[in-house]
């Protein structure tokens, strides 16, 4: 149903006065009008689709059958669907073609027990298999492109290029999410800042673009200290020249904002540097300081998050200093290249390409997607559900 057919309802209240009769039409014309207009709500807001959750993974040990793990839809009509437990679909047998798995919403009168007509209705759902083309309203959660053989349906390596009896969930009509947590985005300053505190307006720059175009909430808190930042802020970003020298102070407190899992990303200020004659100390005595404090980094290559989180990028893209590899070690990362230079445009008087300072920025969004994940994961471990037996459809 589309927005103006909802919207051709009539909205039409009970007022109440002393002594109205609550008959059972006065009952229905009163809870009819609050779904009428929550219908209408939620449609003419959030569209239809799903919202959050109802992936689809195979059953391990892996058989020709699904699991759609708990999630929330919205159907065309504005009826929203939940599913509370995972669901354990089984697929037809060999027979060519492809299976699709379709969401729809369904309701159920609770049977009284007494002969009496139902006076409680159950909002639910119901998962079916189905063949393309599926009708226009359908909720597509995955589908698998069958053979004629018996082999079991698997995980695909590559979610965007699935093969046969492989999930392929590239066809779901996928609403945005509420946004996560604020992502706290910080830029450190130590006491000794005749080093430190390069690039404001380039990292103010990230969070404008953060806040038009990401899917979760961000808070910039300026030049902050260590201790500020420790259980308060999610990304630290560090840049300078010459020889960083944190108090001892400054050395725990840092230790403890990475134990605590926050992001600190550093890099130099290649102006900076190149004022001070001081070319690369930045980066060297970073890594010397990183490894004082337990922290020896390492190259990571292009199958970390920070070159995928978001966009995708196969090697270090070109900064102001370069496109040398980025260092890491679990939550601390180096870079070289100085990307904080090309979000405010390059050095005074020296422009850099347009495609420049577009793929610096890129990779500092996905600097802030991957500390956002990491921001909004559960401490520990995340393990994925398994169901041992088949769970009903609902």
């Amino acid at each position: 149903m589309n927005i103006e057919e909802l919207a051709s309802f009539t909205l039409q209240r009970v007022t109440a006065y002393d002594g109205l009769a609550i008959d059972a039409a006065t009952w229905t014309d009163a809870h009819t009008y609050h779904q009428a207009t929550q219908r209408l709500h939620l449609r003419a807001l959030h569209g239809w689709g799903i919202i959050s959750g109802l992936r689809v993974q195979p059953v391990d040990p892996p058989t020709r059958g699904v699991i759609v793990q708990p999630g929330v839809a919205l159907d065309a009509d504005g009826n929203l669907i939940r599913v509370p437990q995972p669901v354990r679909i089984a697929l037809p047998q060999p027979a060519g073609g492809t299976a699709c798995l379709v969401l729809r919403f369904s309701e159920t009168p609770v049977d009284s027990g007494s002969g009496a007509p139902a006076s409680r209705v159950n909002e639910n759902f119901s998962l079916l298999v189905s063949e393309p083309p599926l009708r226009p309203t359908d909720i597509e959660v995955a589908r698998v492109r069958m053979g004629d053989t018996a082999a079991p349906v698997v995980a695909p390596a590559n979610d965007w290029a699935p093969g046969p009896y492989q999930i392929d969930q590239r066809f779901r009509r996928q609403l945005r999410e509420a946004p996560i947590e604020a992502l706290t985005i910080g830029q450190l300053t130590l006491a000794d800042e005749a080093t430190t505190g390069q690039h404001h307006q380039g990292l103010v720059n990230l969070v404008r673009e953060l806040r038009l175009s990401a899917p979760f909430l961000v808070q910039y808190l300026g030049e902050t200290r260590i201790e500020q930042a420790v259980g308060q802020c999610d990304l630290l970003y560090f840049s300078g020249a010459g020889a960083p020298r944190p108090t001892p102070r400054e050395g725990a407190q840092l230790l403890a904002f990475l134990r605590g899992g926050g992001i600190l990303f550093a890099e130099p200020s290649t102006q900076q540097e190149l004022q001070q004659k001081e070319g690369g100390r930045f980066a060297a005595s970073f890594q010397r300081l990183l490894a004082d404090l337990k922290h020896d980094l390492e190259p990571i290559g292009s199958e970390h998050p920070l070159f995928n989180a978001r966009h995708l990028f196969a090697a270090p893209p070109e900064g102001l200093g370069g496109s040398a590899p980025i260092l890491a070690k679990d939550n601390v990362f180096l870079s070289a290249n100085d990307y904080g230079g090309c979000w405010q445009g390059g050095l005074p008087g020296k422009p850099l390409a347009r495609e420049v300072i577009r793929s610096a920025m890129e990779f500092g969004v996905n600097i802030a997607w991957h500390a956002a994940v990491r921001a909004a994961a559960p401490a520990g471990t995340v393990s994925v559900p398994r169901v041992a037996e088949p769970v009903g459809q609902s």
